[in-house]
């Protein structure tokens, strides 16, 4: 005697179907969820990659921010920047946080003056004269609006002086064996060079002043000492007065003084 299998009923086909289309729809909601994970893990290492390349093209860090100060620090760590805003009690809408006033903006350097080299201490000066002659600088950036603008100008000086810094500390390793510099000193905004060359049978003095005039810095010959040989000031200064200011300025000058009377 046969056996007869049973058809299952419509209703439990359809139950089975219902579940199998359920699993394809929670599998399909899966992968564009992995999907768009993956695609935000994507944008994340992005970002971080554009924030690292700011870190290394601002020249401010912020170190400390509140509801009523933020402290930033310039060339690491020895210059900072404090903001200042009054009392709030917070219920005052987002839309003019903006326009909330400063109380005070304050500047304050930080280098050890023994320890450190002295182009250093001369970065350090141009930036203190900086500071020093911006007498108003609440009247200036009077808002929490302003301070990007804050942020923007102070840095255009300290990246001017620091790359100076880095200048010269790249003249004292390399000027002697390239541009005939004997020795490179820094007193407060003046550089000393000596250049001395067998060759020409030459050797003599030149201090330059430095200041720092917008993102640019300036260079003029403060005084000049003949040693050996002929030269003369008006040599040295007819050198300056050929370049305008740049970046390098400085080693500009001084290959241009290897190259025309030192050669």
């Amino acid at each position: 005697m046969s056996v007869g299998v049973s058809t299952p009923s419509p209703r439990i086909v359809w139950e089975i179907l219902f579940v199998f289309r359920q699993q394809a729809e929670l599998e399909s909601q899966k992968q564009q969820h992995l999907n768009q994970v993956k695609k935000l893990k994507e944008e994340t290492g992005k970002l971080q990659t554009h924030m690292d390349t700011l870190d290394t093209v601002n020249e401010w860090r912020l170190k400390e921010n509140s509801q009523n100060a933020s402290l930033y620090s310039f060339l690491y760590d020895t210059v900072f920047l404090q903001l200042v805003f009054p009392d709030s009690d917070g219920s005052g809408p987002e839309a003019a946080a903006a326009e909330q006033r400063l109380s005070d903006i304050v500047f304050s350097l930080h280098l050890d003056g023994e320890r450190s080299h002295d182009h250093a201490r001369l970065v350090h000066t141009l930036v203190s004269q900086f500071v020093a002659g911006e007498s108003a600088w609440v009247e200036k950036y009077p808002t929490r609006g302003d301070v990007p603008k804050l942020l923007h100008d102070v840095s255009l000086v300290v990246s001017r002086c620091r790359l100076l810094g880095e200048e010269l500390r790249l003249l004292k390793m390399w000027g002697a064996m390239r541009l005939h510099i004997l020795s490179l000193t820094c007193t407060d905004t003046r550089v000393h060079v000596v250049f001395s060359s067998l060759k020409a049978f030459l050797k003599f003095k030149v201090a330059f002043s430095v200041s720092v005039a917008g993102p640019v810095y300036h260079l003029e010959v403060e005084s000049f000492q003949s040693i050996i040989g002929e030269t003369s000031i008006q040599q040295i200064q007819d050198v300056v007065a050929s370049f305008t200011p740049s970046r390098n300025l400085l080693t500009k000058i001084c290959r241009k003084i290897h190259q025309t009377l030192l050669c």
